[in-house]
């Protein structure tokens, strides 16, 4: 059955116009913040696009953003790219953001940038007010733990203190591994590290985690991949599987609620 043919109109991106081929779209957004672009089976619907992108219905699914300007020609909350390119294009030192959550957003126009200028808040969602309350906040006096991993399989992984973003200790990159197993060994690590020290709280600090995965694997004591890491990697997860196995711990392994937060403050910003 021959592939069926498509035409893509980038709209926002480093040269608009029509492609005809998903390699040429990419570089075209590639590096191009909030990017707009769209895939059509006929060059007459992709040349009608191009020419009239209100003529395109909006798609059901697509995440709605919302931008706030603290510093801009008009600070605000914005929910077009192209209106928030007006306020800070020419405007010197501007300081802007992107979140999932509208909630969110107008806590942090009525905030200091300053609290938000680290983390990455697009996958934050509104919720209801029972949810949110159930949630609450993340807990100050803990470690957060987070691996990042590329498409060939090279993987690192830190942790960091909640309040302040320090870096703990951070690992890698390894070869042949993956996303997984990094956030199982970070998560072992944080452990390990913290029950080294004599002070009882570090040995009952609670330890953030944004994979439900890696938490099920340590409760397992049981790194479960079904990847074939090289050996130093399996040498990593055997010393990590028999830690778990040697040892006890009081340290509360949480969910870092992404939705509510915003990404882990360990995340390593490559998403």
């Amino acid at each position: 059955m021959a592939k069926q043919v498509k035409y893509y109109v980038v709209w926002e991106g480093n040269t608009p116009g029509i492609y005809r081929s998903w390699d040429d779209c990419k570089r075209e957004i590639k590096g191009y913040a909030n990017a707009k672009f769209k895939s059509f089976t006929s060059l007459e619907d992709a040349q009608k696009a191009f020419k009239d992108p209100d003529s395109v219905a909006p798609d059901p699914n697509k995440k709605q953003y919302y931008y706030v300007v603290w510093h801009g020609h008009t600070p605000g909350i914005y929910t077009d790219w192209n209106e928030v390119l007006k306020q800070i294009r020419g405007f010197p030192k501007a300081i802007y953001k992107t979140f999932g959550s509208k909630n969110l957003a107008e806590k942090a126009y009525n905030d200091h940038p300053d609290n938000y200028k680290d983390g990455d808040y697009k996958k934050t969602k509104d919720l209801s007010d029972k949810d949110l309350d159930r949630i609450g906040d993340p807990i100050e006096l803990s470690l957060a733990v987070d691996a990042a991993c590329n498409g060939k399989g090279d993987f690192e992984y830190q942790g960091v203190w909640t309040f302040s973003k320090e870096n703990v200790f951070k690992v890698g990159p390894y070869k042949r591994g993956s996303n997984n197993i990094g956030e199982f060994l970070a998560l072992v690590h944080a452990l390990a590290y913290l029950n080294s020290h004599k002070d009882p709280k570090m040995k009952e600090m609670p330890i953030y985690s944004d994979s439900r995965i890696a938490m099920g694997w340590v409760k397992k004591k049981m790194c479960k991949t079904t990847k074939q890491p090289q050996p130093d990697v399996h040498n990593l997860i055997l010393r990590a599987e028999s830690w778990l196995k040697k040892n006890t711990f009081k340290n509360p392994i949480l969910k870092w609620e992404t939705k509510v937060w915003g990404e882990i403050p360990a995340d390593f910003g490559r998403k």
